[in-house]
């Protein structure tokens, strides 16, 4: 029983290469953040070391109870996390790559035969970035792995070095159907409404509808964020400019993410307008607006809200290649369609 919502083709997959014995020496699990991964790439290690050894983890036995844990001997777990939680404060929020130094410490890891288990498992997390050097480094152990370990990678696209994608079994994970993570959320004790509102936010992405049904506290602020966006268009530009300088602030004191997520709930809202504009209200993401959007879609045209999506996108892009934020976010602004 391997407990996951979704991904029944990969969790097939996967059991069959187990009871085959016909396991690659590394995977790569690929997909958005808040899609399964890491779960599908935490079943797996307990599949193939399961005192039960059925293919499936049972989820009970005390190898799987460790591996859950993170306390098993043969079971190792590196990333961006693990690599943040061993520097210092400040250095930690100024790190954006796995370093060659994890992927080293990693390595000594596999060198190891397993001390208890089947199998030898190492799980790496944000393998889409890896520095140049240290996904060379990853290379020559994914070249010649010992035949007593298994590598699983996780990474939020599959856009790694060509030769390490060759040299892995490549699970691209696909976003579920909203009743799927509604239902989902729904036998987790969700009202049927905020069930299929979050199922909606979500894109597909159940792990992070999950994790956000658990914290009210986030939808909330995504319900306020939402709104401080949808009324820029009703106020006056110092408006926009002081939300463009709240941002570029985040921005530029690390918390880079943020920023982006802000860029990120604005496409949603003019994805939507464009959606409402053309008759397919069925794709809207923001179903708990939806009179807000109707509104929009009448005063602005489908053109215009495809011209202001696209600057979004554009915004976020120069943003991740270190263009001025504050510059880029004004001039971001400086477009929006605003109320007549």
């Amino acid at each position: 029983m391997w407990d996951i919502d979704g991904h029944e083709w990969a969790i097939e997959q996967l059991r069959s290469n187990i009871r085959s014995n016909r396991v690659a020496h590394a995977y790569l699990f690929a997909g958005p953040p808040g899609i399964g991964k890491s779960l599908v790439a935490l079943r797996m290690a307990q599949a193939l070391n399961c005192e039960r050894q059925t293919g499936d983890p049972c989820l009970q036995c005390r190898t799987c109870r460790r591996i859950e844990r993170g306390n098993h001997p043969d079971v190792r777990v590196a990333g961006m996390a693990t690599q943040a939680a061993a520097a210092k404060a400040d250095e930690a929020a100024r790190q954006k790559e796995l370093k060659i130094a994890t992927i080293r410490e990693w390595q000594r890891d596999i060198a190891l035969r397993p001390y208890e288990a089947a199998r030898r498992v190492l799980i790496l997390h944000d393998a889409e970035r890896l520095s140049e050097e240290a996904a060379n480094a990853m290379l020559k152990t994914l070249e010649e792995p010992p035949d007593y370990a298994t590598l699983l990678l996780v990474a939020h696209s599959s856009e790694l070095l060509p030769t390490i994608v060759s040299r892995c079994r490549v699970l691209r994970l696909r976003p579920l159907p909203r009743e799927q993570v509604a239902a989902a959320l729904q036998a987790r004790g969700a009202a049927p409404e905020l069930a299929t509102e979050l199922a909606a936010w979500s894109g597909g992405r159940v792990g992070w509808a999950i994790s956000v049904l658990a914290d009210p506290a986030v939808q909330a602020a995504r319900r306020e964020q939402l709104a401080e966006l949808i009324g820029l268009a009703e106020q006056d530009l110092s408006a926009g400019l002081r939300w463009a300088e709240q941002r570029a602030k985040e921005y530029r004191t690390g918390e880079q993410e943020t920023a982006l997520a802000w860029l990120e709930l604005w496409q949603s809202w003019w994805r939507d307008v464009i959606y409402v504009a053309s008759g397919c209200d069925e794709a809207v993401t923001n179903v708990d607006r939806r009179a807000e959007l109707a509104a929009a879609a009448r005063r602005v045209t489908p053109a215009a809200a495809l011209a202001f999506l696209q600057q979004i996108i554009a915004a976020a892009q120069q943003l991740r290649e270190n263009v001025n934020p504050q510059l880029a976010l004004e001039h971001l602004v400086l477009h929006l369609p605003r109320a007549k």
